[in-house]
């Protein structure tokens, strides 16, 4: 019993290879097998030939057996075994035991088994061929040829050879069958020890991610929260130096407030970095898309750096190539932010010398141009062990010798992270002692495929005329502006008040249609997404309109989904141009000189005289509001008043703007759900919001607009409650701008009457300018609560030409 236990395990032992074990199986069971037959073939009579091939082919296994497992032949040994008993073996029984009338059907299937079991690659299809080829061979021949069969002498003998063959065949079948589930049930319970092992683990990652999770979060949270605790006495800090500066006669307090000043701003500049950084590593910066002007972009950049290097006596070299796209597609208040901090950075960290600023682009076939900007700078350069490092929040390198520099170590992480948003990386090359090269490549889509051409001499004429100022007038010129949005009629009207152009307003496609049948305009400039007859369908509409007093008068598309392809599209209806949302004044300019006769138009110099320069209306300082970008504001406004005006605006319609989305919103579970109504709805905050740099707050206008030109109802269940919230956080934030002066109290409710009368008057003649200007007075005093709301209420229905409402407000504060 032990020798067979012995034999057992040296031959089947679960240390040994599966393959070795499968050949053991099948061999030493053939091998067991075919020394049982030999004598029960003698008593069963059947021809010695027989007896000597099964004694030949059981010889040939105990080899292999050997082979296999005293010589590591496995391969050899398995080949051979198939070879010997396929081939040689199986065709043999069968024409000398009686072919199809014996038991070789058992034997020949379990040969095709022992090939499957035991071959590989070629070697398994060579001879699982070879087989099936002899097989049908064998019973081809027997079928034509029943005489080349030796059949069995008996029929006992016959019922003996099948019974035989069968329970050979089915124990070799059958413990192949074990084997095999036992390595299963093997490989499950080990399968089952590691996925607990993994489900532990992963529970155990799951919990750090959390504790990790929690812990930045909180730190978020409180570098957030104390930034935005720091603000508040930051900004009265720099809103009371400011007034010193502006007060003082004495030249020692004077320069204490200027220390002030640059103190400030250099305390700002850390928390708004900081703010920065909470955002990115909580995931909630977002790039901001849209179209932009290169020239406009390099000319703020340059405007905050190269005063700073003057004043260290640095020489900033300008090496911007001419092949240039004008007008690209991009989040260029991002790239402005990337530039700044990497010239500011080597502004610091240069003492003499120079720093040069390149930029190069590749152009390629799909619309696009890959900019690659450099700076490099003269300074003192970085240590190849330290260049990592500096990429490291919080992180400054050789703080003993650099510990006069300002700055906490944000700006190149935040920079860094930025590109990496980009689809980009900040490469770095420095020598010790020497110097510095930063650089970086981005991909842009092309808007205006226009060559910049010589970009010093740009840069010269876009600095003289920063303050921007048209080069004609239009004084005979009659325009009409339609859209459905005051603000942004307001803005049209402002950013052509110097050219001196006669402009009516239309707040609907129906309103223009009737205008046009009662007035001639030189150009119109109609807004595609209005409620009920849309700018496309009020372009159509005018062609065949009887009556029409415009037909052949230029027709600007104006809309804010400045995407690729739009421009063609609006061509291709048949618009004369297309000018996106907000504005900008030198394309607004460009536009109306391209399709304004020459007879209405009167040119004068760009450059304003020194004598002007002095009479022009001192500008408002923009105070810091978060969520504002004033730079990207002021891209799209002559002058910073109205940039203020027009966040005034906007700060007071937001209510009424919340109050019409959050009307459509609550139908969003009725049969009637006015999802193209809402559409517009946020659609208009959205290019609001843009128009004043609330670039955040207008890219979630634009997630919800697109949820509603999509249908996604459930993105505009969840995208909608959060855009009331931030629509409120930004009034809120605004307020700052109509709280700097204290409102003197209405006392006379006579004059409140009185006011009210020449409004009610203004708004039943519709003259809206009138209205706006008496609503202006009523809104410069503060009154009781009660009346207060009502003032409020009244303004938002003056502002959006709602007359009936305005009517209803004013026969209310009279009762």
């Amino acid at each position: 019993m032990k020798r067979l236990i012995g034999f057992i395990k040296h031959f089947f032992s679960p240390d040994l290879p599966t393959d070795l074990i499968l050949f053991n199986i099948i061999t030493i069971i053939g091998f067991i097998g075919g020394i049982i037959a030999i004598p029960f073939n003698a008593i069963n009579g059947t021809t010695p030939a027989l007896t000597v091939v099964i004694l030949i082919a059981c010889i040939n296994d105990g080899i292999c057996i050997y082979m296999a497992n005293y010589r590591n032949r496995l391969k050899n040994a398995t080949i051979a075994v198939c070879f010997t008993v396929g081939i040689g073996l199986f065709p043999v029984m069968f024409f000398l035991t009686g072919g199809i009338n014996s038991g070789m059907v058992c034997w020949l299937s379990m040969g095709i088994v022992f090939v499957f079991m035991l071959l590989d690659g070629m070697d398994f299809v060579f001879m699982l061929l070879t087989d099936i080829a002899i097989i049908i061979g064998c019973f081809v021949i027997s079928y034509y040829h029943p005489d080349y069969v030796i059949s069995l002498d008996s029929r006992k003998s016959v019922y003996y050879d099948v019974v035989q063959s069968l329970l050979i065949s089915a124990l070799a079948v059958g413990s192949i069958i074990k084997f095999q589930k036992s390595i299963y049930r093997n490989l499950f319970k080990q399968a089952a020890i590691n996925n607990d092992d993994l489900l532990e683990k992963t529970l155990q990652a799951k919990k750090a991610e959390r504790q990790a999770q929690t812990a930045t979060e909180a730190k978020s949270s409180f570098l957030a929260n104390m930034s935005h605790e720091i603000r508040t006495p930051i900004n009265t800090i720099m809103g009371m130096d400011e007034m010193i500066l502006r007060e003082t006669s004495e030249k020692v307090v004077e320069e204490y407030a200027l220390d002030i000043k640059t103190a400030s701003q250099n305390l700002l500049s850390l928390i708004n970095d900081i703010l920065d950084i909470t955002k990115i590593e909580s995931g909630k910066m977002g790039l901001v898309n849209g179209e932009y002007q290169f020239m406009s972009l390099m000319h703020d950049v340059l405007n905050n750096v190269t005063i700073r290097a003057k004043e260290k006596g640095l020489d900033v070299r300008l090496d911007i190539a001419g092949n240039i796209p004008c007008d690209m597609f991009g989040d260029d208040v991002r790239i402005r932010q990337i530039l700044t901090n990497i010239i500011t950075n080597a502004v610091k960290y240069t003492q003499e010398g120079y720093v040069e600023i390149s930029a190069r682009c590749k152009r390629n076939y799909d619309n696009t141009v890959d900019l690659t900007f450099a700076v490099k700078d003269t300074g003192i350069g970085i240590k190849q062990e330290d260049i990592k490092r500096m990429f490291e929040s919080f992180e400054r390198l050789e703080e003993n010798r650099n510990r006069n520099i300002e700055g906490a170590g944000l700006g190149m992480a935040i920079t860094q992270n930025l590109l990496k948003m980009m689809g980009s990386n900040l490469e770095v090359q420095s020598v010790y002692g020497k110097g510095s090269t930063f650089s970086f490549t981005i991909n842009q889509e092309i808007v205006n495929d226009e060559d910049i051409g010589d970009f010093n001499q740009k840069l010269k004429q876009l600095t003289a005329n920063y303050e921007y100022s048209t080069s004609f007038e239009a004084p005979k010129a009659k325009f009409l502006v339609v859209d459905d949005n005051t603000m942004n009629r307001k803005v049209f009207v402002s950013l052509l008040k110097e050219a001196k152009v006669n402009i009516d307003e239309a707040s609907s496609g129906d309103e223009c249609l009737n205008m046009i049948k009662k007035e001639h305009y030189d150009m119109i400039f109609l807004d595609h997404m209005m409620p009920g007859l849309d700018g496309l369908e009020t372009f159509k509409m005018m062609a065949a309109l009887p009556g029409n007093k415009c037909l052949g008068t230029p027709v600007i598309a104006l809309t804010a989904n400045a995407i690729a392809g739009a421009k063609e599209r609006y061509m291709t209806l048949g618009f004369h141009g297309f000018l996106s949302k907000p504005i900008v004044p030198a394309q607004l300019e460009k536009m109306i000189r391209d399709f304004l006769p020459e007879d209405l138009l009167e040119y004068h110099e760009t450059n304003a005289t020194d004598e002007a320069r002095k009479n022009r209306v001192k500008q408002v300082e923009l105070p810091d509001v978060e969520g504002v970008d004033w730079d990207y504001a002021l891209l799209h406004f002559p002058e910073a008043n109205m940039v203020f005006q027009t966040a005034i605006d906007f700060h007071d319609s937001i209510s009424y703007e919340r109050d019409e989305i959050m009307r459509f919103y609550s139908e969003i579970d009725g049969d009637g759900f006015p999802l193209e109504d809402y559409r517009i709805k946020v659609h208009a905050v959205k290019s609001m919001a843009n128009t004043i740099g609330a670039t955040a707050l207008g890219g979630l206008a634009k997630l919800c607009e697109y949820a509603a030109r999509d249908e996604q109802m459930d993105r505009i269940r969840i995208l909608t409650p959060v855009l009331m919230d931030e629509m409120d956080i930004m009034k809120a934030r605004l307020s700052v701008l109509t709280s700097d002066v204290e409102k003197p109290l209405m006392e006379d409710m006579d004059d409140l009457f009185a006011f009210l009368e020449m409004l009610k008057m203004a708004i039943r003649s519709h003259n809206s300018d009138q209205a706006d200007k008496i609503m202006k007075q009523l809104m410069s005093f503060s009154y009781p609560r009660d009346i207060q709301e009502k003032i409020e209420h009244l303004n938002l229905h003056v502002m959006n030409l709602e007359e009936d409402d305005a009517l209803m407000d004013i026969d209310e504060l009279q009762q």
